[in-house]
This record gives structure tokens, C-alpha cells and sequence, in this order.
């Protein structure tokens, strides 16, 4: 009886961190569903989405600040490891990017945007527990994405 109430603490727990894990594409896919019937600010939204994986490379090799060491793999297909450098974190950046646009555009706090902001605290939470990233590489990394947002909703309105 303790394994089975063990088993099941462990699925709930993998499902937290898968949530981490893919809460840049989780957080995509609401602010998606969040916007979709403001077609330019959707348009817009995921055109910068896309510029924000670039913009996060620049930054990495601008700053060449390595990672922690002895990550741990939270998917045996991970490859992290070959990436060296970690500032700032791009799961932050573009969960916190969605999120923050999410909700500039709707102009509310409603519980989707609350839904946002959680699983971007869980992104945070897991990136730092498997040692991807230092503390400081996704606070940085979610404020860039905050700003990025700001930045383009205010060119988008301009529009």
C-alpha cells in the first residue's frame, strides 16, 4: 500500500516538473488561446515569440555566463548540456514574455492569466531544482521577457 501511494506522489510529482519543463510552450499555447480573437495583437505576438528565441542567443553569447554545474536531466533526451552558457534563462524569458503579454492585451487579471503566472513560477522552480540555470540567469530571464512584452505591446498599439 506505501508503494502505491508512493508511485502516485512520484507521477504527481514528474507532472509538476514536466510542467516546468514545458511551460514555454504550455504558456504559448494559453496566451494563444488568450488573445485569439485580437488578430494583430495575435500576429504580433507570435512573430516576437519567435524573435525572443533570438534575442536569448544574443544574450547568451553576449554575456558567456556558463551554467551551474552537475545539472541533472529531468528527460534522458535533455541535451542542455551541450549549451554552456545560461544567461538568461529562455524557458523564463519566454514563459514571462507570454504571461505579461497575456496581460497587457486582455487589460485584467482574470484566472487564465493567474493559470499564466503560476506555471511561470513553476518554470523558475524546476529550471533551478535540475540546475539549469542559477537564480539570478532566471530572474534575468524573466525580466527581459516582461520587458520584450511591454516593448511589443506598446509598438503593436501604436499599430
Amino acid at each position: 500500500m506505501l508503494n502505491l501511494f508512493k508511485g502516485i506522489f512520484y507521477n504527481y510529482v514528474d507532472f509538476f516538473y514536466s510542467i516546468g519543463y514545458f511551460g514555454e510552450y504550455i504558456t504559448f499555447l494559453i496566451t494563444i488561446a488568450l488573445i485569439f480573437n485580437k488578430h494583430i495583437y495575435l500576429i504580433f505576438y507570435i512573430i516576437i515569440f519567435a524573435l525572443n528565441k533570438v534575442i536569448n542567443q544574443f544574450f547568451k553569447d553576449y554575456f558567456k555566463q556558463p551554467r551551474p554545474s552537475h545539472p541533472l536531466k529531468f528527460l534522458e533526451s535533455d541535451s542542455f548540456s551541450k549549451k554552456k552558457y545560461g544567461m538568461p534563462s529562455g524557458h523564463s524569458q519566454l514563459a514571462f514574455f507570454s504571461m505579461f503579454y497575456a496581460y497587457l492585451v486582455i487589460n485584467k487579471f482574470i484566472p487564465w492569466t493567474f493559470l499564466l503566472l503560476i506555471v511561470g513560477f513553476i518554470v523558475i522552480y524546476e529550471r533551478f531544482y535540475f540546475r539549469n540555470h542559477t537564480l539570478y540567469q532566471l530572474i534575468s530571464g524573466a525580466a527581459l521577457g516582461i520587458i520584450i512584452a511591454y516593448i511589443s505591446y506598446k509598438i503593436v498599439s501604436l499599430v
